[in-house]
């Protein structure tokens, strides 16, 4: 049997290698040119990361569980993971620290090896590709452009040209082509929201024997976060030493910044570690802030996710989500496996598979992208609030007396638990750890009210 992958990105690459691996011939067409041709040639070039950022979206990746069962069952996590940085936990940047080192370390769970890990996505992708390009039943065509699918036969248009296939996977992104056809097949259910966050890329350089160890400005096994409340920013590192940041602001705010004086005010104001000394550890930051563009999130939900036995549609086409959570490409790989484990469940019936895959995938992902907008929140305020870390602390006291009890980031980060389902245990609870709480401050305010009564006697 034939597949059409429509998306030459991770997801796409991605269900190419599972279904070449279960011995289907693959035909991936990307409508990009190959981006690492373009690197060779600006290799020594300071817009090499433009260049050759496979999406233009330059957010490094967190790698976590969902993920890494996909690069397992594609045989490629060992040599991913030469190319990521293990990150423990968040490091917390406190407000008015000048200092960038003055930080508050806030471990993403209490048991030993659990991390999420820094990755590149260019990186990714290219592991992906040359495992593609390394496989006999498969081809990858760059430069192609999605033209529809033709009304007479069925099949997928190149331009004027039909390609031959048994199936076709939609796997082409936030804006997808594909799911367009899918919306003239089937009666789709489809919400696009945009939210009122922008994002700004920013560097923060390798430094030669760096006081966070080898080349690193800052401890390298951690997310930075900078939480500001209403905005936040982040820093993931790379192996280079340096740090990718990310600054999420809603617009209003950042349309306020049109000067190089109104852009260093505001970082001396709420950034004095990064604006400490000149600038000394982010010492592009004028030219990086002008320079990127500024950039949108949006969420994406849709119902269903196939049609028959000929087309399904997966990854951010389907669930495009905000990065708040880390959870984008994870979940995405994660669907190209959870296809592949059910095409071997039904015995490569692909009409049961499908409609089995978008009855599990569709509440699972309206789940995702609610809790990766409320993630949002813990990050750029709760985590500089100490009830945030308390409660932590109190949830991995319960869990080691009672297994069943996650809390919902390891449900979403270290499991695979539909996201949904993680949810609705999560706020259970809640409702029960709130109540406890409850409980034990009517009992700490009846036994001051009696200790009260006989001083007073």
């Amino acid at each position: 049997k034939t597949a059409v992958v429509v998306g030459g990105g991770l997801v796409g690459c991605m269900t190419g290698v599972l279904l070449a691996r279960d011995g289907y011939t693959v035909k991936v067409f990307e409508l990009r040119e190959d981006y690492r041709s373009k690197a060779s040639d600006a290799a020594n070039s300071s817009l090499h990361r433009q260049l050759t950022n496979t999406t233009k979206r330059s957010i490094n990746l967190a790698l976590s569980h969902r993920g890494l069962c996909a690069l397992r069952a594609a045989g490629l996590e060992d040599k991913v993971m030469t190319e990521a940085v293990p990150m423990e936990g968040r490091m917390i940047h406190p407000a008015g620290v000048e200092d960038c080192l003055a930080t508050v370390f806030q471990p993403y769970e209490h048991r030993p090896g659990m991390s999420i890990n820094s990755i590149s996505r260019e990186e990714l992708n290219t592991v992906l590709l040359e495992e593609l390009e390394s496989m006999q039943n498969v081809t990858v065509t760059f430069g192609a452009k999605f033209g529809g699918i033709s009304k007479a036969s069925g099949l997928p248009l190149f331009g004027s040209k039909e390609i031959a296939c048994d199936f076709i996977v939609g796997a082409d992104g936030a804006f997808s082509k594909v799911r367009e056809e899918l919306g003239r097949l089937v009666r789709l259910d489809f919400e696009r929201k945009y939210i009122k966050h922008g994002y700004k890329e920013l560097t923060i350089p390798a430094v030669k024997n760096g006081p966070g160890g080898g080349d690193y400005a800052m401890p390298p096994k951690a997310l930075h976060i900078w939480p500001r409340h209403e905005f936040m920013l982040i820093g993931l590192p790379n192996l280079d030493g340096s740090f990718t940041c990310t600054l999420f602001m809603p617009f209003e705010d950042l349309d306020k910044l049109k000067t190089e004086d109104d852009v260093v005010a505001f970082f001396k104001e709420y950034f004095p570690d990064i604006a400490a000394n000149n600038f000394a550890l982010m010492p592009t930051m004028l030219k990086d802030f002008f320079a990127n563009p500024t950039s949108s999130l949006l969420s994406i939900t849709c119902d269903p996710w196939h049609y028959k036995d000929k087309l399904v549609c997966l990854g951010d086409a389907m669930h495009a989500t905000v990065p708040f959570y880390g959870q984008g490409m994870n979940a995405g790989f994660e669907d190209a496996l959870r296809l592949q484990e059910l095409l071997h469940e039904t015995g490569h019936d692909r009409e049961k598979a499908f409609a089995k895959f978008s009855e599990e995938m569709v509440p699972s992902r309206i789940g995702l992208c609610e809790v990766s907008l409320e993630n949002y929140v813990d990050m750029r305020s709760n985590t500089a609030n100490p009830f945030f870390t308390f409660k932590k602390k109190v949830e991995w006291a319960i869990g080691d007396f009672i297994p069943s009890w996650l809390p919902l980031y390891t449900m979403v980060t270290f499991t695979r638990t539909p996201y949904h389902i993680a949810i609705q245990r999560a706020q259970r609870q809640d409702r029960i750890f709130y109540g406890m709480l409850s409980v034990i401050g009517a009992s700490a305010l009846v036994g001051a009210g009696g200790l009260l009564r006989r001083v007073l006697a």
